[in-house]
């Protein structure tokens, strides 16, 4: 038997024992997806200024979000808040591709490693497998590539819309408060410019259900000094900005 890690032991089995539609419930969510990593209270906000509807319920023990429908330039699309954390926002982004999601545009913040402002606004195009839900969806390897026509169209809107932002590799951890100053040396080193802990995992299972991918990160707390840790406001101030832009983009592909 062998003796490595069993996450390195990847089964490309497309079928398992519990499938995300396991309860065929008569849910039908629209092909875009808004993935949203904000808190529930800025989504509440941002649906006072759009059409909209519930569409579904997510139900697990600890985190029950509505599935809504917005309507953002007449074109109607999904909106979901997407939970912390690698393996449950995979777990979530894998069900509500099963109900019908195919183009996904997932935003949030993460840590900035390098000198960067804050709520500066990113396009990752490469991960760091620093979490271990990817591995249950493609096999073992050190990153994620993200580049694809999807995301070239979704820059080509950013560039229409005439925002600013940088293609970068992120790190996805899945062990935040050990972010330790080697590890922050060393995905630097590799080309990291922030840390998060979702975006290789979901990036792996979009790849895996071969749908459409992209996500956009915001600056949020600065690792960069790793003598001087900063909170800085947890990039507050991008939550409300990144529903509103992300919104924009995706009716605009």
């Amino acid at each position: 038997m062998s003796e490595k890690p069993f996450i390195l032991e990847f089964d490309n089995d497309q079928h398992a024992v519990l499938e995300p539609e396991v309860e065929h419930l008569p849910f039908k969510f629209h092909s875009k997806l808004l993935y949203a990593f904000v808190p529930a209270s800025d989504i509440e906000n941002f649906l006072k200024s759009v059409p909209h509807k519930v569409l579904g319920k997510y139900d697990t023990i600890s985190f029950q979000p509505n599935i809504y429908e917005i309507e953002i330039n007449h074109e109607k699309m999904t909106l979901c808040q997407a939970p912390l954390g690698a393996a449950a926002a995979t777990m979530l982004l894998d069900w509500l591709i099963a109900y019908g999601v195919k183009q996904v545009l997932a935003f949030g913040n993460a840590g900035a490693i390098k000198e960067l402002p804050e709520n500066a606004m990113f396009l990752p195009v490469k991960a760091i497998r620093g979490e271990g839900t990817s591995f249950y969806y493609k096999e073992p390897g050190q990153f994620i590539d993200m580049r694809s026509d999807y995301v070239n169209e979704i820059e080509k809107v950013i560039t229409d819309m005439k925002l600013d932002y940088d293609e970068i590799t992120t790190w996805t951890t899945d062990g935040f408060f050990r972010e330790t100053s080697k590890k922050v040396k060393q995905f630097r080193k590799l080309g990291a410019a922030t840390v998060e802990m979702e975006c290789a995992a979901i990036a792996a299972c979009a790849q895996f259900r071969k749908v459409k991918f992209a996500q956009i990160l915001f600056t949020a707390d600065s690792l960069a000094n790793i003598e001087n840790y900063d909170y800085r406001d947890w990039g507050h101030e991008s939550h409300a900005v990144g529903l509103d832009v992300c919104s924009q983009i995706l009716s605009r592909i």
